[in-house]
């Protein structure tokens, strides 16, 4: 995962998990140090509009083009921190993270070809194609999917 794509994911499940009752203190802890630094070092980078809809592509496009604008992908303090984030929910919210191999919004292609696409974890996806347009042929092969879940 590329370091805009680890932040992204971060703040986005940092804020669906923290939005839960039952959140542990660990995670609300680390997303709200997150939050922090995002805060003190991005001044003109704003979460609420994502906090209030995370599921919004319109809210997450916004967030990740501030985000990339600000060249927050070579913060290495940030990207530790949102790794930390992520570990944390992986372990203590995995209902939260959801793993998926590949992730493709609103694109518009005449042909894909996608191959040995290797995902697990909880909820796991192999692809998800969401709002896409293409003109040819699709090929997705040798995809391999081990979703966990607690018995």
């Amino acid at each position: 995962m590329d370091a805009i794509s680890a932040i992204m994911t971060a703040i986005i499940s940092g804020a669906v998990a923290s939005a839960k009752p039952t959140t542990e203190k660990v995670i609300s802890d680390l997303y709200g140090g997150l939050k922090t630094l995002i805060q003190r070092k991005y001044s003109g980078v704003s979460l609420e509009a994502v906090e209030k809809k995370p599921d919004s592509p319109a809210q997450k496009a916004a967030l990740q083009e501030v985000l990339q604008d600000a060249n927050a992908d070579k913060d290495n303090e940030l990207l530790q921190q949102a790794q930390a984030l992520l570990k944390a929910i992986s372990k203590q919210a995995p209902e939260v993270a959801q793993a998926i191999g590949i992730k493709l919004e609103e694109v518009k292609a005449a042909n894909v070809r996608l191959q040995e696409i290797i995902v697990s974890g909880e909820k796991a996806a192999g692809v998800h194609i969401k709002h896409g347009e293409f003109s040819g042929d699709i090929e997705i092969s040798k995809v391999k999917v081990e979703a966990s879940g607690k018995k």
